[in-house]
């Protein structure tokens, strides 16, 4: 399937950059366009139509509560993860009310937004049906685990079940070649099935440095309790 086209909406150019650069690592994620002000972002909407705002709340001149109130009026369905340094309670209950998929505080590394990025995409998984049942809507409205989560047409869930069963029972962090050789799948294949389990949330993975080349990744399982 296409990617999912996300909005960066952050005032400071590095922050938006960081940002831009996190969302373009996720698999099936794509950056495309960062907005500045609440006026901006409503005149980017109608051309680039995201699926995901990446909504930063601190805002110069209109905040970005206001701005998602206003594009709740407008009848917008665009989803949004809340992201600001402000913990107050107000702030947080009014983005909960106008229905921010997660709420995302300053400073966050990369593996929270993974976490982020999972609850968008179990969000629309469940919501592809024309009804839901008491199970699907449990799973939309509570970050517990999710039997459901969407995975792309292109990957095998047979696959990615072997694959996400050598890193849980690995028990260490464990490279994409490593994977690849005890399931008898190319290591670029297995690289493809470890960055969608980091993506949903099921993995985390860590980049060290060797030399002057690209440094070298290693997974690790954050669920091996819950398969």
């Amino acid at each position: 399937m296409a990617d999912w086209r996300v909005l960066i909406v952050e005032d400071d150019p590095v922050v938006a950059g960081l940002h831009c650069r996190f969302v373009a690592q996720v698999p099936n994620f794509s950056p495309v366009g960062v907005a500045q002000t609440a006026a901006q972002t409503e005149m980017m909407l109608p051309t680039l139509r995201p699926d995901l705002i990446l909504l930063d709340i601190g805002l110069p001149g209109e905040d970005g509560i206001t701005l998602l109130r206003r594009i709740r009026a407008k009848g917008h369905a665009v989803e949004v993860i809340a992201v600001t340094a402000a913990t107050s309670s107000d702030v947080v209950r009014a983005s909960v009310q106008l229905g921010a998929v997660d709420y995302l505080v300053k400073p966050f590394d990369q593996n929270r937004l993974h976490q982020s990025l999972s609850l968008f995409i179990r969000r629309m998984a469940m919501l592809q049906g024309p009804f839901l049942g008491q199970d699907q809507v449990d799973m939309i409205c509570s970050n517990g685990p999710n039997a459901y989560r969407w995975h792309p047409r292109d990957l095998s869930a047979e696959r990615l079940r072997q694959v996400r069963e050598v890193l849980d029972d690995a028990g260490r962090p464990l490279t994409a070649g490593a994977v690849a050789d005890v399931t008898g799948i190319a290591r670029v294949t297995a690289r493809r099935y470890l960055e969608y389990l980091v993506t949903v949330g099921h993995a985390e993975v860590d980049a060290t440095p060797h030399g002057p080349g690209r440094p070298s990744k290693t997974y690790r399982s954050q669920g091996g309790a819950d398969r």
